[in-house]
């Protein structure tokens, strides 16, 4: 691995070695990854190499403790005030895993003075981005403007940047978003216990604990953001794999145990990820896949 791989690592995963990264998703597939991401096509899908389940388990309904958590997308009335340019493509164009970096898509930064350090990682939420309409676009080029259209309209909304640290698109690419350094806003304030600790019985293994009654989720939370609104469509089986491998090794990078895997709607009242997407998030905890 080249001093630019080195860099691309720390700068994408900060704190993580190359030992870290081979070990995390074993030597073999590393090499390969490590090897071959420079020069692979941008277009190719993930490796079909993970056994999915068959069929879907019944939806399980959003907490109704608060107002639903709503407003992460743009409208269907959203127009950016100028037009997308997309920055100069850099020489590398995918890091380590095949991550498009932020700089592909982006040369804006974020509100420097106010957002909030990540200070370590403890946990990771699962969302979709929800789109007011069924989202399709499949080619690197239109997702690169709608992930700018997401950031421009979280930060109209007084977001510090784009909410999310990673995005998986319709063809398994993963983007790097927010970076890791920096805290997200992925999940907002909470008002009741979630109901993954619920569940298994881990409030005292709460991440975060409560602030006057409400819990307070982005700290330490590595927000992973799969672009489609799946109350309204299904994942792609490249999203699909592609949360499973990736979601695999972000949890064995920072050794974060199952239980703090969440979807968005295990935190706070919302239907995020969407009930074509949070049966399958049960079934890949539950049977260790994930």
């Amino acid at each position: 691995m080249d001093r630019h791989e080195s860099h691309t690592i720390s700068n994408i995963f900060p704190k993580v070695t190359r030992r870290d990264l081979l070990a995390a998703i074993g030597v073999g597939a590393a090499a390969a990854s490590l090897g071959g991401c420079a020069s692979d096509d941008l277009q190719q899908p993930v490796a079909d190499r993970i056994r999915l389940p068959d069929g879907a388990l019944p939806p399980v309904p959003a907490s109704s403790a608060a107002p639903m958590d709503t407003g992460y997308s743009p409208p269907t009335s959203y127009v950016m005030k100028q037009p997308y340019r997309r920055p100069v493509q850099p020489a590398a164009a995918r890091g380590p895993m095949g991550i498009i970096p932020r700089s592909a898509w982006t040369s804006a930064g974020p509100a420097l003075p106010t957002i909030m350090p990540m200070d370590g990682v403890h946990l990771i939420t699962f969302h979709h981005s929800g789109d007011p309409q069924p989202f399709l676009e499949d080619s690197v080029e239109g997702t690169a403007r709608y992930l700018d259209a997401i950031r421009r309209w979280q930060v109209g909304q007084g977001f510090q940047d784009i909410a999310y640290h990673f995005a998986n698109d319709r063809m398994g690419r993963i983007w790097q978003l927010r970076e890791l350094k920096y805290r997200g806003e992925h999940v907002r304030d909470g008002f009741a216990w979630p109901r993954w600790l619920d569940t298994y019985v881990q409030k005292e293994n709460s991440p975060t604990q409560p602030v006057k009654g409400r819990f307070i989720w982005n700290a330490h939370n590595i927000g992973i953001v799969t672009l489609g609104n799946f109350m309204i469509q299904e994942p792609t089986e490249y999203q699909k794999r592609r949360i499973v491998e990736f979601g695999r090794l972000v949890r064995n990078l920072y050794q974060i145990p199952i239980y703090h895997c969440y979807t968005h709607q295990e935190l706070v009242a919302t239907l995020c990820p969407g009930a074509h997407y949070q049966p399958y998030m049960e079934y890949i905890r539950r049977n260790g896949i994930l």
